[in-house]
């Protein structure tokens, strides 16, 4: 069964889906490449920074969207890399908070220029900016009916 057997909006779907999969490997070659870290490592580092206070770990996870083993392993990773530190909660002693440290913000600063550039290359000169309006409305129409559907 081709393409042109299945409807629109199924093609659109598994378009969007193959695009996706092809950004996250294209971004995450270039990552471990040029800075030795991972995509769940950029989006960890991106998470931390830009919380209002230090995140405990299972906060972290639940904006990854990862389970709690698999976030230890990104920040396991992060800390022994430099890029973050685990200090006590200092509201509860028992907890761990994470914070980035300087090289983690130099890094992070360095991973912006390597996505900026990677979807520069794909998206940038693929797209007219009337049509990457579109893509961004359509996506968001899509996440909108998702949320209104979930609440």
């Amino acid at each position: 069964m081709g393409d042109h057997d299945e409807p629109l909006w199924r093609q659109a779907a598994t378009h969007t889906l193959h695009t996706s999969i092809l950004l996250k490997s294209v971004l995450e070659e270039r990552l471990v490449q040029e800075l030795g870290i991972l995509l769940a490592d950029n989006e960890a580092l991106l998470n931390v920074a830009h919380a209002a206070a230090p995140l405990r770990m299972s906060d972290i996870a639940e904006r990854l969207v990862l389970s709690r083993g698999g976030t230890t392993k990104v920040i396991d990773r992060l800390e022994e890399l430099g890029f973050v530190s685990r200090q006590a909660d200092p509201e509860d002693r028992r907890a761990v908070v994470v914070e980035i440290t300087p090289e983690g913000r130099g890094v992070l600063a360095r991973a912006r220029t390597v996505i900026d550039a990677s979807l520069s290359e794909m998206w940038a000169a693929t797209l007219s900016d009337d049509e990457a309006k579109v893509v961004i409305d359509v996506m968001d129409r899509v996440i909108a009916a998702h949320h209104a559907k979930d609440h």
